[in-house]
């Protein structure tokens, strides 16, 4: 005679430990994701491409502002930053924008020469 597999029922207990169990699986392996985007991430900001274009930014920061406060050193930008870290970030950043593209340009015609390797 063939034996018939009686259902065993689980109590409550039982079942909020499995979801839970679950719960914690789905999250390590989100947490797995998100290590491996921030890896990726890291990777591209190290490239040449993102450095030569940091570079870029850095020597636009430093014309516009020797324009705009020719006298000015690090203690003021210091001071300036402290001041703006009290204001709106979003409208800065638009504000910088503007103010960079205005500023922060190189004169036409004074480029240097690029070296023959």
């Amino acid at each position: 005679m063939a034996e018939v597999k009686k259902r065993i029922r689980r109590t409550a207990e039982q079942r909020l430990a499995d979801l839970e169990k679950k719960q914690a699986e789905i999250l390590d392996r989100q947490r797995a994701a998100i290590a491996k985007i921030e890896e990726a991430k890291k990777r591209l900001l190290q490239s040449p491409a993102s450095h030569k274009e940091a570079l870029e930014r850095e020597k636009r920061f430093k014309r516009a502002a020797a324009v705009m406060a020719p006298d000015w050193d690090v203690r003021h930008y210091i001071a300036a930053i402290e001041k703006a870290l009290h204001e709106d970030a979003e409208g800065l950043k638009q504000r910088g924008e503007v103010l960079l593209e205005e500023h922060g340009k190189g004169r036409p015609g004074r480029r240097p020469r690029k070296a023959k390797v």
